[in-house]
């Protein structure tokens, strides 16, 4: 899976994945048996999104002090999260 941001102005993903669609047509003509899965997904936030949530504990305090959605915006890890739902939906679905 690749994942662009709404608002990143140096985003690639979108010449990850002509990359990879390309890698993945010729993969089928050498190996046509292996399937290779490439899927882009576009969230909302920035570049550094990914890495804007803070420790576990502070989270987990906030979460506990404020509720879930709340602490996630206030301090500011909501796009962190969304992050982390979407590849652990990708893996749950199997689509290595």
């Amino acid at each position: 899976m690749i994942i662009g941001y709404k608002d990143d102005p140096i985003d690639e993903s979108e010449e990850i994945l002509e990359v990879l669609q390309e890698a993945r047509s010729i993969t089928r003509m050498r190996r046509p048996m292996v399937e290779i899965d490439v899927e882009r997904k576009e969230l909302a936030g920035g570049h550094a999104s990914p890495l804007l949530a803070p420790p576990l504990e502070v989270a987990g305090r906030a979460e506990d002090l404020l509720g879930l959605e709340t602490s996630q915006e206030r301090l500011g890890y909501t796009e962190a999260v969304e992050t982390v739902d979407a590849l652990v939906k990708w893996l749950d679905e199997g689509k290595l």
